[in-house]
């Protein structure tokens, strides 16, 4: 997978700023700006490799793309079959006996995100026989992330990293005015990019290995 640097977009950054931080402050905002947009709009979305279905075992872990973090499940399929997302809370008042009772599973849980629990519990092995599909943002101690996203949403991005910057309170390049204007479309454009990558992923034929 391509990727650029966050440092690659200081250029694209510095030139709105009534004063120039030093570039690891800068960074940083693009970074966290990078991350708080794709955590929120999911449209960096990762197919997860086939993971074999286990008779008696629920707990299955969840590998992410290279260099990224999961920021939600999106969709879990176990035998071709989609599985509804219920919480720990749901599942004990409703299945008391879910973590014993072995069947086909209908519903999945999660402690940890990257771990999910089947319920009930499998009571067949398959191949293959588990596909997940989730959403993904680039890791806490990056320095890159995938051009594409670079690509289609750096004005946005940059939005992003601008509003941190401005937003901080007496620094020689805080804009209040300006950075929350910034703010407004940045986050107007994470709700529209979820929305367009909930719809696409709908619309999307069911990928049986990895995408990266």
């Amino acid at each position: 997978m391509s990727t650029v640097k966050y440092s690659d977009l200081l250029p694209d950054v510095l030139p709105n700023l009534a004063a120039d931080p030093s570039d690891p402050v800068t960074e940083r905002a693009i970074r966290r700006a990078v991350i708080e947009f794709c955590a929120g709009s999911w449209v960096w979305q990762h197919f997860m490799d086939p993971i074999d279905l286990v008779a008696g075992e629920s707990f299955y872990d969840l590998e992410p793309p290279t260099g990224g973090d999961i920021s939600a499940i999106m969709d879990v399929k176990c035998n071709g079959s989609p599985l509804v997302n219920k919480s720990l809370e749901w599942l004990n008042k409703e299945h008391p006996s879910w973590r014993l009772d072995r069947e086909t599973p209908k519903w999945f849980t999660q402690m940890t995100p990257d771990q999910i629990i089947l319920a009930k519990v499998p009571d067949i092995s398959v191949t293959g026989g588990l596909l997940v599909t989730m959403a993904t943002e680039p890791a806490r101690t990056s320095t890159n992330f995938p051009r594409w996203i670079c690509n289609q949403f750096i004005y946005n991005l940059v939005d992003g990293a601008l509003a941190t910057l401005m937003l901080m309170p007496d620094k020689p390049w805080t804009d209040l005015k300006d950075g929350q204007t910034r703010l407004e479309s940045f986050n107007a454009a994470i709700n529209n990019a979820r929305a367009n990558g909930i719809a696409a992923l709908s619309r999307a034929p069911l990928r049986t290995s990895s995408q990266h």
